[in-house]
């Protein structure tokens, strides 16, 4: 985190690389909300916290406008050309890129607009309690969302992701400490209907 000193390091690794299939004719990372894009709320709030460099941003469909979109010069940007396999390609490339000291990885999807800031910090405060070794992750009611942060020794089987299965799909039960979180956690924009749900509510 910005201003403090810690002997720890988490990488964040937003996902963006998706075709955005259920949302219609356009990528939905691009459109507005609240004057910005959506890829940018999750991307400004990340950056108010952490210095950019502790960040990876994954891109593939569409990927020249969704780098664009990254105003930020000192956020690395991965193009996954395998993006059409689906999601762990992207979570695969993110891992496959990290340097060999980092003690952690908070995975987060680049359709959540509304995760804030508090969580993450929580999030992030609570792996490092842990001494780094458990899978934490937010709690809306009875639903789990994201971002997830994952430990270093996940970090070997998370390379091997491949096609359309996340980094959930390799967790063990018993290392997962949930902790109670906002709805933005829970909630994601796959389409046009939620993002009209988004404008009304938000």
């Amino acid at each position: 985190m910005k201003n403090e000193k810690k002997s720890h390091k988490i990488k964040k690794i937003l996902l963006a690389a998706g075709q955005s299939k259920r949302f219609g004719d356009k990528n939905k990372l691009s459109v507005m909300i609240n004057g910005k894009p959506i890829i940018n709320h999750i991307l400004d709030t990340l950056v108010e916290i952490y210095d950019p460099s502790e960040l990876i941003v994954i891109v593939g469909h569409e990927h020249k406008k969704i780098k664009n979109l990254i105003l930020n010069k000192d956020i690395k940007i991965l193009k996954n050309i395998n993006y059409k396999k689906g999601i762990g390609t992207s979570i695969a490339l993110g891992i496959n890129n990290l340097d060999i000291e980092i003690d952690g990885v908070m995975i987060i999807p680049a359709d959540m607009p509304y995760i804030n800031s508090k969580d993450i910090i929580n999030l992030e405060k609570k792996f490092i309690e842990l001494n780094c070794l458990k899978v934490v992750m937010p709690k809306y009611n009875s639903r789990i969302g994201n971002p997830v942060v994952l430990p270093r020794n996940y970090f070997n089987t998370l390379k091997s992701l491949k096609d359309d299965f996340g980094a959930r799909s390799l967790i063990r039960k018993k290392d997962i400490i949930t902790l109670k979180a906002e709805f933005g956690t829970i909630f994601d924009i796959d389409t046009k209907e939620e993002l009209v749900e988004t404008k009304e509510n938000y």
